[in-house]
């Protein structure tokens, strides 16, 4: 008797009800902050800006993740690819929160409590913090 022919792994049909039940939470959030009572065009803006977003994601920011892959794959030792790959994913995910109040975005001429701090400092702090994080675990699995 031969062992069940498997093709998908065990945890397959978990990982599928928690993706769509984050799905439906992202839905009732999208369909709760819109206004219902101003009409179709509160609609129509929040779907755009839906679309947009997911072209933006699908056009520019997952290619260049792919690029950025392809070239620590080539460029990087093999020791070091994981936790370099890993610095580039949590240092875009800084720059990217950080980056409107970095340039600025917001702020008030009227009102110094609106972006009070100098986030351009903050924001090099932090990718120091992980640019330490990445060499502490390169050396590790150099270690290894």
């Amino acid at each position: 008797m031969s062992a069940p022919d498997r093709t998908r792994p065990r945890g397959f049909w978990p990982s599928v009800a928690v993706g769509w039940a984050l799905m439906g939470v992202g839905v009732a959030g999208l369909l709760g902050g819109i206004d219902h009572f101003a009409g179709p065009v509160s609609w129509l803006r929040a779907g755009a800006w839906v679309v947009g977003v997911a072209l933006a994601h699908d056009l520019v920011v997952a290619p260049l993740v792919c690029l950025a892959g392809v070239a620590v794959a080539r460029v990087v030792p093999r020791a070091w690819r994981g936790p370099v790959a890993g610095g580039l994913v949590a240092a875009a995910a800084v720059t990217a929160v950080a980056f409107p109040g970095v340039r600025g975005w917001g702020r008030l001429p009227n009102n110094p409590s609106v972006h009070p701090l100098d986030y351009g400092t903050g924001l090099a702090t932090a990718l120091a913090v992980v640019a330490a994080g990445v060499v502490a675990a390169g050396l590790l699995a150099r270690r290894r």
